[in-house]
């Protein structure tokens, strides 16, 4: 692909963040103190344009300037806090806005840059994505997106020591890109045992470089604000599906669903695992389905994760029909969630009957297109390895 037309490729994403970062700036009736006020949650979900970009500029006094962690408790691995705390730094709000949104606009065309370079044409769907739209800015996960394309693309060029030390970044950045982690590190050990020359100690220290020389600073000398990332987690109760239905039926308690969701996810990473080592499924495609039955099987669930899951699609065979359910179902599950709160925080008195009609089957066909995009991988791989010993 030409420079001229890789360029042209990543054009239509920025144009999807230009128009998002105009749609949820907040309006100054709601930033009267300088930055957002609680009367910013009922204004933004009524207008479908709620940021946590925004949001905890001012819940985590972002515009004090504390120190991230050591000062300031932030519920973010410790790179996505000295983000946070590095682009508040710029002057007020509009300041910190802008330059969040030209870090996160970089990380899309690294995103985009290194799919281009990896995967070819698969750009043009990521950059073409609605979810992009809706997504791109309303959390940091594009910081966290970049790092496994970094990653994938660095692993596949046999640049294992850049591969690790990128998928240490993104585990300090977003956390999820530690679900390659396994599955890239047994196909090297296999690779190895095979008699292969493979660099699986250089992929190994370089994830320990950055995942944990990012991390143990902090967790030594600021051990309370940083690991409010899991101890917040922990506590939380189950977002809706259904971890939150049987908690609602008084079936199961938050603790249940800890211990249960945890073993249903490793039950679920274990058989990829035996996949990648007895079948020879490739631990991109392992890594992508077993990002998207974490997703399914964890309690805390925010609608902007599907974007994790439809990139880690990209870098596989595409699948139009598969991409277009997941646009859909983003776009769906934002929509869903903006209006559920909006009727809630207005006390509006049709949320009751918006929760029995609408969320049930939005709810069904996000979880219906995280199941698929868990089980079609590993399906592929089982359904041509029998095509394969059927014609011998």
């Amino acid at each position: 692909m030409t420079g001229k037309r890789r360029i042209a490729y990543v054009i239509p994403g920025l144009v999807w963040i230009l128009i998002q970062a105009i749609r949820i700036y907040p309006p100054a009736v709601v930033t009267a103190a300088g930055h957002p006020d609680f009367s910013y949650y009922a204004y933004s979900f009524s207008h479908w344009s709620y940021s946590d970009m925004v949001a905890l500029y001012g819940a985590r006094r972002l515009y004090l300037h504390l120190w991230p962690y050591f000062q300031n408790v932030i519920e973010y691995p410790v790179v996505l806090g000295l983000y946070m705390s590095g682009m508040a730094l710029l002057p007020g709000l509009l300041g910190y806005f802008l330059g969040s949104v030209a870090g996160l606009a970089a990380a899309y065309l690294t995103a985009a840059l290194v799919l281009s370079q990896g995967r070819g044409k698969s750009v043009l769907w990521w950059s073409l994505s609605p979810l992009l739209g809706v997504y791109a800015l309303l959390n940091w996960d594009l910081l966290g997106i970049a790092t496994w394309g970094l990653t994938v693309l660095a692993y596949e060029r046999k640049h294992y020591r850049a591969a690790g030390l990128w998928l240490g970044l993104g585990i300090a950045t977003k956390f999820f890109p530690i679900v390659l982690f396994p599955y890239l590190g047994l196909a090297l050990f296999k690779l190895r045992s095979r008699g292969q020359r493979v660099e699986l100690r250089q992929f190994l220290w370089g994830t320990a470089i950055t995942a944990v020389g990012l991390n143990l600073p902090f967790a030594i000398f600021a051990e309370e604000g940083w690991s409010d990332f899991f101890t917040f987690n922990s506590g939380r109760p189950p977002d809706p599906g259904i971890w939150g239905v049987l908690v609602h039926w008084h079936l199961l308690n938050t603790g249940n669903v800890n211990l249960l969701s945890l073993l249903v996810t490793a039950l679920g990473g274990l058989v990829l695992l035996a996949a990648v080592w007895k079948d020879g499924l490739n631990p991109i495609a392992a890594g992508a389905a077993g990002l998207a039955w974490w997703l399914l099987c964890n309690k805390v669930y925010s609608p902007q994760y599907l974007l994790w899951v439809y990139y880690a699609a990209l870098w596989l065979e595409i699948n139009p029909i598969q991409l277009v359910v997941m646009n859909i179902a983003g776009l769906l599950d934002f929509g869903m969630a903006m209006q559920w709160l909006a009727l809630g925080t207005t006390g509006n008195p049709l949320l009751s009957r918006f929760v029995a009609v609408v969320v049930p089957p939005v709810i069904a066909i996000r979880d219906l297109t995280l199941a698929w995009a868990a089980a079609r991988p590993w399906w592929r791989r089982r359904v041509h390895n029998r095509s394969i010993a059927r014609e011998v």
